[in-house]
């Protein structure tokens, strides 16, 4: 009887740490929205036409 009852709580606090840490990092991405993941430097590009022009 303690095994299982062991078990139960084991999956209850590892399902809430799960969920814990889960929506800690989405709250971090909606404030910081690049801090760990910046968006590449591609600098300016020419405009080469439209996509269906490309066969012509």
């Amino acid at each position: 009887m303690t095994k299982r009852r062991d078990k139960i709580w084991t999956a209850i606090i590892a399902t809430k740490q799960w969920f814990t840490n889960l929506f800690t990092s989405e709250a971090d991405a909606l404030v910081d929205y690049f801090g760990n993941n910046p968006p590449p430097k591609i600098g300016t590009q020419s405009y080469s036409g439209d996509t269906h022009d490309k066969g012509d």
